[in-house]
């Protein structure tokens, strides 16, 4: 990318031009997207439209165990992702800003199914036979979050190069092209090996510069400096901007609110540079233009092949495959009961959460692990309830302090005075030493006190409010259950409209009109816009935009009109056969008083002389 090529507008004039281009794109997407034998074209073009319109999309990249997720965790201050040394992650994900926080998977066929966000690591990690099922079929994750980071970008946590023979590595081109930046992450102290100073250097060929992340910075002292300098020597003159951080540092210190360890960790320098870079507006039109002429040159060889693939044989033969290829309608059903697998386990989970609560202490467990089951009601109970069993054990093992020096004492009276201990003790015996124990007693007899009105203050209100949390807790635990009911459905509400396009498609094979439309379009509507407007492409680069749409206008497809009806009839519904609400009833928390409440042994007279 030349600084002609950036140089030709400024940042205001580049973002109104660039949103004057897209506007022009949704109508081809609608245009295109009535024909499923350009189906993965209008992913594409869906796809540069919804990249153009989003936040700037950040890249980690680099091969596994460099410290990747746990650098995200450190970006976004808490343990979203798995970070796991034994499983590295399986799936690229998309990690973009949402006020409800949730992970929607989307399938290489187009479907979208949505999880709660304790399923992340099932989906990414997860070594069990349903996530692995699950994953054969997903393209890629996105995962909702609230931070503000994400305001202003989308972060991409992405599987690990494929490293190939001869020093070579590999990473999906399409993704690459998707992306705004590309930051390369390297663990400190361990030098770019052959494939990856390689991978560098062919990202420079595809018009990408990466930026470098040195992670682990803690490990090396001082020495981070030097490091950097001896990676510089070798291919210095390839990367962008170097960061040196501590994702564990920056990841301990936002969780314990310890700005030492944040400053240590230099985690706001490559949050400042994320937020600089993504401020980039003519950068971000210049990647959406070379995604738009890659898209174009693709759409130019799928539409001159159209004529010689007979487009309503070729069709009449998807929709029939859909229904007929017992292989292909196998894989989709492992792949849905996979999905019905996961919602079910959850729900069967669900419905018995509170089947072994029988103590206030096994319901703290619960509300510590099921964060489902929260709310600003639950939370105070639940903080005083703590409270209330801190008493109580701080109580037992004083009292347990106290029993014991009693029982020291009192053999040593008796061994001092042949006598049984007896209260009130005489002034001549209170003395020294005895004196002393008897001090010391009356004081831990004050402590007990102490703790005997904290713990009556805490069991008063765990007692009173008992009912009403009980309540909301089976309330929350009922709408958990209807959250997924109302995942199953949507994901039997997909099945079925991907049948209805079926139909459809089946139904309106008579004639491409829509790529004669599409073609209409781009000649009429997009290459004149082009042509005319100030976008970031050189003179070259619109005469080859111009001689591409010439040729996609120049294929004759008026005279392919057939007339062709075809009979797609609905395959048994899994989805409608999974009967949770039957199959698994809600066991309702039903705690009495006597089950929270916690005995306690008798508080200690005062010793008096």
């Amino acid at each position: 990318m030349t600084e002609s090529v950036l140089s030709l507008n400024n940042s205001n004039d580049t973002q109104t031009n660039l949103q004057q281009f897209i506007e022009r794109l949704k109508p081809l997407h609608v245009i295109l997207s009535q024909n499923t034998y350009v189906k993965d074209m209008t992913n594409r073009l869906n796809r540069i439209i919804e990249d153009a319109t989003s936040q700037p999309i950040m890249l980690i990249l680099g091969k596994e165990r460099v410290g990747k997720t746990t650098l995200i965790n450190g970006l976004l201050g808490r343990s979203l992702l798995e970070d796991n040394k034994n499983e590295p992650t399986y799936v690229n994900t998309f990690i973009k800003y949402g006020e409800q926080e949730c992970i929607k998977a989307i399938f290489l066929d187009g479907m979208v199914a949505t999880f709660d966000i304790s399923k992340l690591k099932l989906l990414t990690i997860s070594n069990s036979e349903s996530a692995q099922i699950i994953r054969e079929h997903i393209d890629y994750l996105e995962v909702y979050i609230k931070h503000d980071l994400l305001k202003d970008v989308t972060i991409i946590d992405s599987i690990g190069l494929e490293v190939g023979a001869n020093n070579t590595a590999y990473f999906s081109q399409s993704l690459l092209q998707r992306v705004d930046e590309v930051f390369f992450v390297l663990r400190a102290g361990s030098s770019a090996t052959d494939d990856e100073v390689n991978f560098i250097k062919k990202l420079n060929t595809l018009g990408i510069t990466a930026n470098l992340v040195v992670n682990g910075i803690d490990q090396l002292d001082h020495k981070v400096e030097q490091f950097i300098q001896e990676e510089k020597n070798v291919y210095g003159e390839h990367i962008g901007h170097v960061v040196a951080v501590s994702a564990l540092q920056a990841l301990q210190g936002r969780k314990t609110n310890n700005s030492q360890l944040l400053i240590d960790s230099r985690i706001t320098q490559l949050t400042q540079l994320i937020q600089e870079l993504a401020d980039n507006q003519q950068k971000k039109t210049r990647n959406v233009m070379e995604q738009f002429m890659n898209w174009l040159e693709r759409l130019r060889k799928e539409v001159e092949l159209i004529p010689l693939r007979e487009p309503y044989a070729s069709a009449f033969a998807n929709v029939e495959q859909y229904h007929s290829d017992s292989d292909l309608e196998f894989t989709r059903k492992q792949r849905d009961l996979a999905l019905i697998s996961a919602y079910e386990e959850e729900y069967a989970s669900v419905s018995k959460v509170f089947k072994d609560v029988q103590t206030l202490y096994q319901l703290l467990q619960k509300l510590a692990s099921d964060l489902y089951l929260r709310d600003t009601l639950v939370e105070k109970y639940e903080e005083i309830a703590v409270l209330y069993q801190k008493n109580v054990r701080d109580y037992r093992k004083l009292h347990v302090d106290y029993t014991m020096e009693y029982a020291r004492f009192e053999k040593q009276y008796k061994k001092q005075t042949n006598q049984n201990l007896t209260f009130p003790l005489p002034q001549e015996e209170a003395q020294g030493i005895m004196l002393d124990r008897i001090q010391s007693l009356n004081k831990i007899q004050a402590q007990l006190a102490e703790k005997v009105e904290l713990i009556r203050k805490y069991e008063e209100f765990v007692l009173k409010n008992l009912y009403i949390v009980q309540n909301r807790l089976n309330e929350l635990a009922e709408k958990r259950l209807v959250q997924i009911q109302g995942q199953v459905s949507d994901l039997n509400i997909q099945r079925k409209r991907e049948r209805s396009y079926l139909k459809s498609y089946a139904n309106k094979l008579t004639e491409f009109n829509c790529i004669v439309e599409a073609q209409g379009f781009l000649m009429d509507a997009i290459m004149p816009y082009l042509l005319e407007q100030q976008l970031p492409i050189s003179e070259q680069e619109k005469t080859h935009i111009q001689n591409t749409i010439e040729c996609i206008c120049a294929i004759d497809l008026t005279h392919q009109a057939l007339y062709k009806r075809l009979n797609v009839t609905d395959a048994d519904d899994l989805l409608t056969q999974m009967d949770f609400e039957g199959k698994f009833k809600l066991f309702g928390l039903s705690l009495t008083e006597s089950d929270i409440l916690s005995e306690i042994p008798e508080l200690p007279n005062l010793l008096e002389v």
